[in-house]
Formats: structure tokens, C-alpha cells, sequence
């Protein structure tokens, strides 16, 4: 079991490094929201404008060196 006090260090570690590596797909207009939750801190959640198989398949792939689950899915 993690410590609280490292929870919210690495989720916001973990927020920090997905944006940093979707930064090229921003760019391409990628409009998205990235969340760790406390109580699964081994996911990672991707809430996608738009999204498509290609744009699933991208952000996978770009975040697939993280360690972390990566959940991909259409931004409500």
C-alpha cells in the first residue's frame, strides 16, 4: 500500500510526464484530460474529444513506456 503523502506525488508525477509526452499530438489538436484516480493509481485515464481507432491507437503507443494501465476513452 502506498503512503497518502506519495499518492498525490505520484499522481501528479504521472499527470505531468502523459502531458509532456502528448505534447506533439496537442499540437496535431489533440483536445483531452489525463486523471490518476487514489484508488487506482496504476491507471492512467485519457478522456479524448473526437475519438477515433487512430487516435486510440496513438495515445496507447505514446504512453505505452509509462509502467501505468493506459484507458482510453471519449471525453463526456
Amino acid at each position: 500500500m502506498m503512503k497518502p503523502e506519495l499518492i498525490e506525488q505520484h499522481i501528479a508525477a504521472m499527470t505531468t510526464a502523459s502531458t509532456n509526452l502528448l505534447r506533439q499530438m496537442e499540437k496535431e489538436g489533440l483536445r483531452y484530460r489525463v486523471s490518476v484516480h487514489p484508488e487506482d493509481t496504476g491507471t492512467l485515464h485519457v478522456h479524448v474529444d473526437a475519438l477515433t481507432p487512430e487516435l486510440t491507437r496513438r495515445i496507447e503507443r505514446c504512453l505505452s513506456g509509462t509502467g501505468m494501465q493506459v484507458a482510453v476513452q471519449e471525453r463526456q
